[in-house]
C-alpha cells in the first residue's frame, strides 16, 4: 500500500496543551524500558525488536491517520495506539501497572479532557490502529513451539554455557518469526559459513579471544575494557537512544516523520535480529566459552589451549549460539537507517550515555562523530566481553547492513505488512 492511499481522518482542529516533547520518542523510550531495564534477565533479542516494531507500527498508522489534526490531538490518539499494543505484547504480565503509569503521565500533559469528544474520537483511532497491527501478528510464528536437542560434544558445536538458566538456547522459534516491512524470505539475509574448526585461519580468532576477553586480561586496553561494558545495554534500547540523539528534537511538531523514521528504524532492527537467529540455528556454532574451556587437544596445529578456569569479561554468556553476533546485526541494521536520516552521511557529533554497565563502574558516556565507529565498537565489545569470536561480529554487521538497507528499500510500498 502506498502511504497517499490511506484514508486520513478529518475534523476540527483542538485548541489543548501539548507535550512538549517528541511523543513517539517518548513512547520508544517507555517501550524499551519496560522490556529491557535490565542487563541480564530481560527480553531475548528477537521479541526486543519484536515488540517495539509492533508498537511503532500502530503509532505510525494512527499518525497517517490523524495528520490533519492538532498536534494535542495526534499526541493522544498515539498514545492509545501505544498504550493498546503495548499492553497486547503483554498480555499476563506484571507489567500492566507500568504502561498504565506512563499512558497516564502522558495524558496529563497532553490535557484533552475525557470530557471532550476529541479525547475519545482520538482514543478510537489509535485503538483502531493498535487493533489492525496487532491482529497481523497473531500468526507470526513467536508462539511457536520448536524443539532443539543438543548435538554431540565435537569441536564447534554449540553446548550450553555456564551460567544459562535454559534447557534450550533462547527462543528457537524466533528463526521462523515473519520479518516487517515485506523484506522476504529471511533466509535470504543467512551469514555465509563460519571458519571451519578444522582450519588453519581459526586458531588466531581463538587465541584472540582468549588473550582480550579474559576477565583479568592483560593486554586489553582500559578503553576496550570500557567498550565492552558501555555497549553491554539491550541494542534496541542503545540504538533507539542514540538516534534520539543524532536527530533530536527536529520532528518534535511533525509526529508523522518522527514515526516514520521509528518505524523504519524498529522495523531495521526486528528483522535484523530475526536474521541472526536464522543463521545462529543453521550453523549452530559455539560460543568461545566453550572452545576455550573444553579440555582435549582439538586444534589442527596440535596446540593445546585448554583453560577450565577461563572466565570472560561479561558473565554469563549469553545463552545461544555464537554466530553471528545478534548485537553487531542490531547495530548495523540501526546504523543504516540513522545513516539515511542523516543526509547519507557518516559525519555525527553527539554524546551517549550508557542507562547502566552491570559492572558497578556507573554511567558511561563517549562522543562518536561517526556512525560506522559506533557499529565496529558495538560489534567489537562483545569479543572484548569475551562472548564472541570476531568472526561472528564482524559478519553480524555486514549482515545488519544488509538487512537494514532492504527494510528500506521495500518500506515505501510494504510498510503496512506488518
Amino acid at each position: 500500500m502506498k502511504l497517499s492511499s490511506l484514508i486520513v481522518a478529518s475534523g476540527a482542529v483542538v485548541a489543548n496543551a501539548v507535550y512538549s516533547g517528541d511523543i513517539v520518542q517518548y513512547w520508544v523510550d517507555q517501550s524499551a524500558l519496560l522490556t529491557n531495564n535490565t542487563l541480564i534477565g530481560g527480553l531475548q533479542s528477537p521479541p526486543s525488536g519484536w515488540f517495539e516494531a509492533i508498537v511503532q507500527a500502530s503509532i505510525f498508522v494512527t499518525a497517517l491517520q490523524t495528520k490533519n489534526e492538532s498536534l494535542a490531538f495526534q499526541q493522544l490518539a498515539v498514545s492509545h495506539a501505544a498504550h493498546d499494543s503495548l499492553t497486547w505484547t503483554y498480555h499476563g504480565s506484571r507489567n500492566f501497572g507500568n504502561i498504565f503509569k506512563v499512558t497516564q503521565d502522558i495524558l496529563l500533559k497532553i490535557n484533552i479532557s475525557e470530557t471532550d469528544d476529541q479525547y475519545w474520537r482520538a482514543a478510537a483511532i489509535g485503538r483502531k490502529a493498535a487493533i489492525q497491527v496487532t491482529n497481523a501478528r497473531q500468526d507470526d510464528k513467536l508462539n511457536n513451539f520448536i524443539n532443539y536437542v543438543y548435538k554431540p560434544a565435537a569441536p564447534g558445536v554449540y553446548q550450553r554455557t555456564p551460567g544459562s538458566a535454559f534447557v534450550a538456547p533462547d527462543t528457537p522459534q524466533a528463526r521462523y518469526l515473519r520479518p516487517f516491512g515485506g523484506v522476504g524470505d529471511i533466509t535470504k539475509f543467512r551469514a555465509p559459513p563460519p571458519p571451519s574448526v578444522n582450519s588453519s585461519e581459526y586458531q588466531p580468532f581463538v587465541e584472540y579471544v582468549i588473550a582480550q576477553g579474559e576477565r583479568n586480561s592483560t593486554v586489553r586496553t582500559a578503553y576496550n575494557t570500557e567498550t565492552a561494558y558501555f555497549w553491554r545495554e539491550s541494542s534496541p534500547i542503545q540504538w533507539n537512544r542514540f538516534a534520539h540523539n543524532v536527530i533530536g528534537d527536529r520532528y518534535a511538531k511533525d509526529v508523522v516523520t518522527s514515526a516514520k523514521f521509528y518505524l523504519q528504524l524498529n522495523y531495521a532492527l526486528a528483522n535484523a535480529a530475526i536474521a541472526s537467529w536464522d543463521s545462529k540455528a543453521f550453523y549452530n556454532a559455539w560460543r568461545p566459552i566453550t572452545a576455550i574451556t573444553r579440555t582435549d587437544i582439538w586444534l589442527p596445529s596440535g596446540k593445546n589451549i585448554s583453560n577450565p578456569a577461563w572466565t570472560p569479561l561479561l558473565s554469563p554468556t549469553p545463552n545461544h549460539q555464537d554466530y553471528t553476533s545478534t548485537h553487531a546485526n542490531f547495530g548495523a541494521a540501526a546504523a543504516a537507517v540513522i545513516k539515511k536520516w542523516n543526509n547519507g552521511s557518516d559525519a555525527i557529533d553527539i554524546q551517549l550515555s550508557t542507562n547502566g554497565t552491570g559492572a558497578g563502574i556507573g554511567v558511561i558516556t563517549r562522543r562518536y562523530t561517526s556512525i560506522q565507529q559506533a557499529v565496529k565498537d558495538n560489534g567489537d565489545s562483545r569479543v572484548y566481553g569475551g562472548i564472541h569470536f570476531q568472526f561472528a561480529s564482524d559478519v553480524g554487521s555486514e549482515v545488519g547492513r544488509v538487512v537494514g538497507e532492504a527494510t528500506l528499500e521495500a518500506f515505501d510500498t510494504k510498510w503496512d505488512q506488518f
